[in-house]
């Protein structure tokens, strides 16, 4: 019975650290906790109507994924945002996410296909760049996932929020997604005829478009705050 007991609550504890990591996670990435900000425990417990063990655990999940950094006694903070990280980030991403689109090819099915082509369109059609970077997230999701690989998933899933986070700060940058969406219609047509390897090579030119143009508006960025 104890050892029942025991059990419940370490998974009550680890949904619980789940859904703290989730609430925290839109809460950085949405702009709320700035980077290099302090992030303390007890005052995110009761933001966000916990006690103090799933935020440290959430944390501990976060600074896994990237989004927050560990300091010992000095406790947790947002971690920065850098050319430096950006530029490993997609070092990363642009090696594994073009094989895992390739080896998911056979595996997109009709439904797949028609849910990344109104996801397509729609990215065509909006102004909200929210809603935007959410839709693309999608549509390349439905795509790696289907690789079935899933340490590979996991680590892409992990560079796509880090990637996403830089999307999400230099929002400037959406203004030049007309290459981004033409090299969407370039997979979907590589999916439709079944070519993994065109899937592959228009996956890697469309990461290093987006790595290009943030990387233009993160440098411009600096240059300006600089002359300030």
């Amino acid at each position: 019975m104890a050892s029942s007991s025991r059990d419940e609550g370490s998974r009550g504890s680890g949904i619980a650290a789940r859904n703290v990591v989730n609430r925290l996670r839109e809460l950085i990435l949405g702009g709320q906790y700035s980077a290099g900000e302090r992030l303390n425990q007890t005052e995110l417990a009761g933001r966000l109507g916990v006690s103090r063990i799933p935020v440290r655990d959430a944390l501990q999940m976060l600074a896994a994924e990237g989004l927050v950094e560990l300091n010992g006694r000095a406790g947790a903070t947002v971690a920065d945002i850098s050319v430096t990280d950006l530029q490993e980030i997609y070092d990363m991403v642009e090696a594994i996410e073009p094989l895992a689109c390739k080896l998911a090819v056979s595996n997109i099915g009709r439904v797949e296909m028609l849910q990344m082509k109104q996801l397509h369109e729609f990215m065509q059609g909006t102004d909200d760049d929210e809603a935007w970077l959410a839709a693309n997230h999608e549509f390349h999701a439905l795509l790696y996932r289907g690789s079935n690989r899933h340490r590979m998933i996991t680590l892409i899933d992990n560079l796509r929020v880090q990637k996403d986070r830089y999307m999400r700060a230099y929002k400037a940058g959406l203004g030049d997604v007309g290459q981004l969406h033409e090299e969407h219609g370039q997979i979907l047509d590589a999916i439709g005829a079944g070519d993994g390897q065109a899937v592959a090579e228009w996956t890697r030119r469309h990461l290093v478009t987006s790595h290009d143009v943030l990387l233009k508006h993160m440098l411009g960025a600096n240059a300006e705050a600089r002359s300030l």
